[in-house]
């Protein structure tokens, strides 16, 4: 067992797990290196006539050797006294706080999400490299000042300077600052660090709503046909369905996260749920989304993808963002955010209002209140059948739309009603159709289990009309 000095320090190489090296002249003193090799300083001793104890001092970048090695010998002389330094550890060093130690501290703290963690720590490299191991005293309110302005006139968009700076905001709050900086500067320069509605987060109107069912209906869960030289047919392999994970979204107004972030042990067939933890939500509480009609349809379509296959819809985060700008943008001229936004504002039509929608996005507010609506409103089960509801009045809206109708049209209970038989039959019907019925009756054939609630609720007439065309689409291969 070495004695830890800088030569030690300097010679430390990742090796992709985590280990420890403990010093030979000052039992209990010792460094833990992580798995990217990044080191801290730590002790661990027992306590006199007490439990034994280990405890971080701080890390390479914000302290010295010494300096860990001078607070060791400290708290190491306490643990013998049979003093728990744990509870007296005495404040940091202000000047020992450097931005990196901030970070660290409060990605450690407050259990940060691993996709939060990552774009905090790349906005803190890209926009605040420079300052990552200065004393945060050193942040002042005009250098905050300067370097907005900075990224402004390089081209950054405001909502981008403003999620960095809060980003910042956050971080500083575990430094010994008397006052954020970050808050200072905004007050200075009156300007805010919250972000601000862009065009590009609105809501979908009907056009645009029945323009992503078109592109579902005329989508594929899998790939061109794969054949061997000799001919054989190797079947079409799976493939990320984008509209698929979109319309997903429009139905259960959820973040673009709600798509990557689910997985198949998510997916109770039997009980028709889909339970997303905690930990995968932003607002850090679980949700229940009940597999109802055109749900069900989506979700247990999909196929095992091949180079993700525990992920539902088969894409990462990446592949999310890089589909979602190549198919979905140039479609509807909207991000990912307008999606949540177009379920809120269409559920409003049906009569919901805004604690309703809340609960339908998992809203933590709505759950507060005296303790029997609490307890009432999150009883899984109550939660559950309500949400069923919920859902299969959004897809019938959005079916509604579908069929040429307003948002100032009543929606109809028997929406099969809209099919008009112009008097004809069979295949001369079919020849008679436009192309947006047409497209209806594709976009129908591909949620059978929304088609047959749909079935359960016309009349004899239009459902003979309904399944005529049907039974052509599926002869042609509009399956």
């Amino acid at each position: 067992m070495p004695s830890i000095t800088q030569r030690t320090l300097n010679a430390i190489k990742p090796t992709g797990s985590v280990f420890f090296i403990r010093d030979s002249d000052l039992k209990g003193f010792a460094i833990k290196v992580s798995a990217k090799g990044q080191v801290s300083f730590i002790v661990e001793a027992r306590i006199k006539k007490g439990p034994q104890f280990r405890m971080t001092l701080g890390t390479q970048d914000a302290m010295t050797l010494n300096d860990a090695r001078s607070d060791a010998h400290m708290l190491l002389a306490n643990a013998k006294r049979g003093i728990d330094p744990r509870y007296i550890r005495p404040i940091a060093k202000l000047a020992s706080q450097t931005l990196r130690w901030c970070l660290e501290k409060h990605l450690d703290t407050f259990g940060i999400r691993k996709s939060t963690e990552k774009t905090y720590r790349n906005q803190i490299n890209n926009v605040f490299k420079d300052w990552y191991n200065e004393p945060v005293e050193q942040i002042t309110p005009d250098r905050i000042l300067k370097r907005r302005i900075k990224l402004l006139r390089a081209g950054k968009t405001e909502n981008y300077v403003a999620s960095c700076l809060r980003t910042l905001k956050a971080v500083l709050n575990n430094s010994d600052l008397t006052s954020n900086p970050v808050t200072l500067a905004g007050k200075r320069g009156r300007f805010s660090v919250q972000s601000t509605p862009t065009s590009d987060e609105d809501f979908l109107r009907e056009d645009k709503i029945f323009a992503l069912l078109c592109e579902y209906a005329m989508s594929s869960n899998h790939g061109e046909p794969k054949y061997l030289p000799d001919g054989t047919y190797l079947g079409e392999p799976p493939k990320p369905n984008i509209f698929a994970a979109v319309l997903y979204l429009l139905l259960i107004g959820g973040r673009e996260q709600d798509v990557y972030n689910l997985t198949w042990d998510m997916v109770d067939p039997k009980n028709k749920i889909i339970t997303y933890p905690s930990r995968s939500r932003k607002e850090k509480q679980p949700h229940v989304i009940p597999m109802v009609g055109i749900i069900e349809d989506i979700v247990l379509q999909q196929p095992t993808h091949l180079l993700h296959p525990k992920l539902v819809f088969g894409m990462t985060h990446s592949m999310f963002t890089s589909r979602y700008t190549q198919c979905v943008k140039p479609l509807i001229h909207n991000s990912s955010k307008c999606l949540r936004k177009t379920w809120s504002e269409h559920m409003g039509l049906d009569g919901y209002d805004d604690k309703s929608i809340g609960r339908g996005l998992n809203h933590s507010w709505t759950m507060q209140g005296s303790v029997t609506s609490r307890s009432y409103f999150t009883g899984a089960l109550v939660k559950e059948k309500y949400l069923q509801q919920m859902f299969l009045n959004i897809q019938a809206r959005y079916i509604h739309y579908a069929f040429g109708n307003k948002v100032s049209d009543d929606v109809k209970e028997d929406l099969l009603a809209n099919i008009k038989s112009q008097g004809q039959k069979g295949l001369k019907k079919f020849h008679y159709m436009n192309a947006t019925e047409v497209m209806v009756h594709i976009l129908l054939l591909k949620f059978p289990a929304f088609s047959a609630s749909l079935k359960g609720k016309t009349t004899d007439g239009v459902l003979g009309d309904f399944e005529e065309v049907e039974t052509i689409l599926k002869a042609i291969s509009y399956t």
